[in-house]
C-alpha cells in the first residue's frame, strides 16, 4: 500500500493520475483476456464484453491523442538542443501508431465474437488480443521509465496543472462519471484520494456519493467480482 511523502502527496508524485491510467489498462486488457478465454461465453455476456472492450478503447484513443496533440507539443520547444529527450517523444508517437491497427483487430474481433460468441471467434479474438496486450504493456512500460522523467523535469508545476485542467474539461462531467471510477478501481487509497482533490468539488462529490458505487455495481455483475 502506498504512503504519502510527509505532506500528503503520494509517493508517485504528479504523475500519479497517469500511473492510475496505465493500470487501468493493464488490469481490464487482463480481464478481457481471461472473460474471452472461458468457455461457453453466453450472447449476453459476449456483448457486455464488446460494450466494455468499446469503453477501453475509447479511453485509450483519448489518452494517447491527448498526449501526441497537446503534451508533446508543450515539450518540444522546452527540448531544443536534446536530441535523446527529443527521441523518446518521437518513440512516443511512434508506438502509438503501432498500437491503433492491434486495437482495431481487437474491435473488429469484438464485434464478431458479439454476434457469435463460439470457440472459433474466441480464439481468434484471443489471440488479437494477446498481440495488443503485448505491445500495450510494452508501450506503457516504456513510456513511464523512458518518458515520465522527461515530463517531470521538463514541465513546471504550473504547466503540469494547466495541462491537467484542460484534459479534464475536454473529458467533461458526462465523461469523468466513468474516468475517475474506472481508473479509482483498485487503486491505492492515498492515490486516489491525491487524484480525487484535483477536479472541483462537484465532481468529487458526485464520484464519491453516486459514480464509484455505480461503477462497482457495474464492475461486479461482469467480472463477479
Amino acid at each position: 500500500m502506498a504512503t504519502d511523502n510527509g505532506n500528503g502527496a503520494p509517493p508517485r508524485g504528479r504523475m500519479t493520475i497517469v500511473f492510475l491510467i496505465h493500470d487501468a489498462f493493464r488490469r481490464d486488457f487482463a480481464r478481457l483476456s481471461n472473460a474471452v478465454a472461458q468457455p461457453k461465453v453466453d450472447a449476453a455476456r459476449a456483448k457486455a464484453l464488446n460494450d466494455h472492450w468499446a469503453f477501453i478503447a475509447d479511453q485509450l484513443h483519448h489518452h494517447h491523442t491527448v498526449e501526441d496533440a497537446s503534451l508533446w507539443p508543450i515539450l518540444r520547444p522546452k527540448l531544443a538542443g536534446d536530441p535523446d529527450s527529443i527521441a523518446v517523444l518521437d518513440a512516443m508517437e511512434a508506438q502509438h501508431h503501432e498500437l491503433d491497427p492491434l486495437t482495431a483487430q481487437v474491435t473488429a474481433g469484438f464485434g464478431a465474437f458479439a454476434l457469435d460468441p463460439g470457440a472459433d471467434q474466441a480464439a481468434a479474438l484471443g489471440g488479437h488480443l494477446e498481440g495488443a496486450t503485448a505491445v500495450l504493456a510494452s508501450h506503457l512500460s516504456d513510456e513511464e521509465v523512458r518518458a515520465f522523467p522527461v515530463i517531470s523535469s521538463t514541465m513546471s508545476e504550473e504547466e503540469f496543472a494547466a495541462f491537467g485542467k484542460a484534459t479534464s474539461k475536454a473529458v467533461g462531467m458526462r465523461g469523468s462519471a466513468k474516468f475517475f471510477p474506472w481508473i479509482f478501481d483498485g487503486a491505492d487509497p492515498v492515490e486516489r484520494t491525491a487524484v480525487l482533490s484535483m477536479p472541483p468539488p462537484p465532481v468529487r462529490f458526485a464520484c464519491s456519493t453516486f459514480w464509484e458505487p455505480s461503477y462497482r455495481k457495474r464492475s461486479a455483475a461482469l467480472w463477479g467480482a
